[in-house]
Formats: structure tokens, C-alpha cells, sequence
């Protein structure tokens, strides 16, 4: 299972963000140069983040993205689903298209490896995430 670059180049971009002293803006052109991320697509992320409510946004000069929740309130699961779109492992649990569901003999595992791994994104907040590079690091 894979994940898009648009989550990985997400979470880097919201951990710049956890990163920075409290009331400091960071300008998603600094993000784009310093993470080689494309503007462009940086925009896209932030786009698909808006509606999550964890970006404080200010416009104009010397304007700029802080977080507008603290890293211990913004779940992994919010993120990956805003990015994403689906996390789901196959696509029958997402969709009723499936003709074989009622019979499929692998239908339950796949359902136990979505619950997996949907707690686990749940479990873990972007705070975690900061956490745990800062033990890798020392």
C-alpha cells in the first residue's frame, strides 16, 4: 500500500508549520524551496486542507500559514483522509459495486486491515509524528 506524494509532502509542510515559534507565519514559498515541492503543488495541499480547519492563513506582505489548532488536535486520520481522499486497502469497502461481497472469502480481512489501519491514523496526532522524529534524531 501506497501513499501519494501529495500526503508525504503534507505532513512535511504541517510539521514546518508545528514547527514554528507560535504567532509566526510561514510563506508557503519558503516551504517550496526548503522541501523542493513544487508552488504549485504546494497550493494544491493547502487547498485540500482548508476545509479541515487547521490552517490560519494571512494574506498580503509579510502574510503567511501558522497552524490554527495545536499538533496534539490534528489526527493523522483527518490529514491522510483530506489528502488522500480514501485510505481504505481495496476499493469494495468504499464502494457497493462489488458483485462478489456477499461471498467474497477475503471480504472480513480486508475489513479488519481497514479498521488497522484507521485506528492506528486515528491514534496518531501531527504532535506524535514530531515526537517521534525528535527521538530518532538524538
Amino acid at each position: 500500500m501506497k501513499f501519494s506524494t501529495r500526503t508525504r509532502y503534507g505532513l512535511r509542510f504541517l510539521i514546518r508549520l508545528a514547527a514554528q515559534p507560535e504567532g509566526e507565519l510561514l510563506q508557503l514559498g519558503q516551504v517550496a524551496h526548503d522541501e523542493n515541492i513544487s508552488l504549485g503543488y504546494l497550493e494544491q495541499i493547502v487547498r485540500a486542507l482548508k476545509p479541515l480547519g487547521i490552517l490560519r492563513a494571512v494574506r498580503g506582505a509579510g502574510g503567511g500559514y501558522a497552524l490554527a489548532r495545536r499538533p496534539d488536535e490534528i489526527s493523522m486520520e483527518d490529514i491522510f483522509l483530506h489528502l488522500e481522499g480514501e485510505i481504505s486497502p481495496v476499493a469494495c469497502l468504499t464502494r457497493d459495486q462489488c458483485r462478489r461481497a456477499d461471498q467474497c472469502v477475503t471480504r472480513s480481512f480486508w475489513r479488519q486491515l481497514d479498521e488497522h489501519i484507521r485506528s492506528f491514523l486515528r491514534s496518531q496526532t501531527l504532535a506524535d509524528i514530531i515526537a517521534a522524529e525528535k527521538l530518532c534524531l538524538h
